[in-house]
This record gives C-alpha cells, sequence and structure tokens, in this order.
C-alpha cells in the first residue's frame, strides 16, 4: 500500500514527543514528506532528523499547504494561533482529496471554535482533533463500563484532579513554555488542560448541555486560574462536578 505524505506545521514538543513517535509506529502508512515551523533553526534540524532536502523545509505554512504532494496536514502551533493557522490551510485545500489533523483546544475563543467547527463543511475536507483522551485504552475500557451496564445507572459523577503548576513549570513539561504561562488566551493552562478531561467525560457519558462554573485566579499561576468548580449537566440528564 501507498503511503499517504504528511505535512508538518510546527516541530515544538507536540511533535516531538507526541505526534513524530506516532508517526515512527506507522511508518508502513505514513510518510513524513515535508514540514514547516516559523523557527529556521529548529526547521532546519528536523530536516536533517527526517533527512529531508532543503526544498521540503519551510517556514511559511502556506507555501507547504500549496504542496500538490502532500495528503495530509498535521498542524501543531499554540493555541492562539490553532484556529487561523487551520482555516488557512483549509482553504488552501479545499475541495481536494487531503484532510487536516489539528491539535486541541480548536481555538482561543469560543466565537473561533464554532468557527473550526465549520471547516469541514465550508471547506469540503475532513479535520481531525488530535484528542487523544479519546482513544486511551483506559477511557475506552471506562467508556464500555458505563455503556455496557457493567457499572450500573450511573446517576452522578465527580472527578478531582490536582497538578502542580509551581513545580511543572520548572521541569522539561508542556507547561515550561512561556506561551502558556502567560497565554493570550481566556481560561490559560486550565482551558488548555481540562480540555482533555472534558473529551474524556464526553466519551463517557455524551454530549454537555449545560456547564456553571467558578474558579480563583493566584498569583502562584501567574494570575491563571488555580482553583475551578464545574457543574456539568449532560444532555441525558446526567450531572455530575469537576
Amino acid at each position: 500500500m501507498e503511503r499517504l505524505k504528511v505535512g508538518i506545521i510546527g516541530t515544538g514538543m507536540a511533535f516531538e514527543r507526541l505526534h513524530y513517535p506516532a508517526f515512527q509506529e506507522l511508518k508502513e502508512k505514513y510518510e513524513i514528506a515535508a514540514i514547516c515551523d516559523v523557527d529556521s533553526q529548529k526547521a532546519a534540524q528536523w530536516g536533517r532528523r527526517l533527512n529531508l532536502t532543503d526544498n521540503n523545509i519551510y517556514n511559511d505554512y502556506r507555501m507547504l499547504a500549496a504542496r500538490p504532494d502532500l495528503q495530509i496536514f498535521d498542524i501543531m502551533v499554540p493555541i492562539s494561533l490553532n484556529f487561523q493557522v487551520t482555516e488557512a490551510v483549509a482553504a488552501i485545500i479545499a475541495g481536494q482529496k487531503k484532510a487536516i489533523i489539528a491539535e486541541k483546544p480548536l481555538a482561543p475563543t469560543l466565537e473561533e471554535a464554532k468557527a473550526c467547527a465549520q471547516l469541514p463543511e465550508k471547506y469540503s475536507i475532513p479535520i481531525l482533533i488530535a484528542e487523544n483522551y479519546r482513544y486511551n485504552e483506559d477511557s475506552t475500557l471506562i467508556n464500555e463500563l458505563i455503556n455496557n451496564g457493567h457499572l450500573g445507572e450511573v446517576d452522578y459523577f465527580i472527578w478531582n484532579k490536582v497538578k502542580n503548576f509551581p513545580s511543572d513549570i520548572s521541569k522539561d513539561t508542556f507547561l515550561a513554555k512561556e506561551w502558556r504561562q502567560h497565554p493570550e488566551f481566556p481560561g490559560g493552562f486550565f482551558y488548555d488542560a481540562a480540555v482533555h478531561d472534558f473529551a474524556a467525560l464526553r466519551h463517557f457519558f455524551g454530549p454537555i448541555d449545560e456547564v456553571v462554573a467558578y474558579g480563583q485566579k493566584k498569583e502562584v499561576t501567574f494570575n491563571q486560574l488555580a482553583v475551578v468548580n464545574a457543574i456539568f449537566r449532560f444532555h441525558s440528564g446526567l450531572t455530575g462536578s469537576y
């Protein structure tokens, strides 16, 4: 079977630690044929690592998206740019037999997220959201236990989560990035990280109709939300707290 050719847009930590290892495991099906990053040095380093020639290394994602031989575009950029880049690539490849892999969250604002959800229909292309909690084995197992009746009827859930923000920003973690510590989008780190948990909740219990939430900001999290309490009401009538 002929391998699908992939164009990478953004060669940061998400690519290095998440997407690249996955493409290595699936190398019989996918070939990373071109890469793009606004950081020329980083792009060149990845080009050498992937044995790509100079004409397959880009700093402008629009030029990469215009390549006729690429079939998949894997977009991994900061949240503030996610919708902007995804929409631009979608417009360039509109109506072609090509596809986009987009990182979560869809966009920095609710308005842009709604617009992003309309892109597949608007440009006649498929877009996969790389939300790994939908595909994790443990999430799938919990989904089966709930929806096959092994746990009985679920009336309520409680999900507690704790992270050590001050510790994580000093280590080699995703939180060590400046744009995550001083975000240009509402919700900050909570928005960035909790989207995984919300995706899992929708995987378990279905569509969410309503959310009511309160939060507190703290200096230790650079005046981002540090404590959040949320109540969910699902379309099924199920409620729960996060």
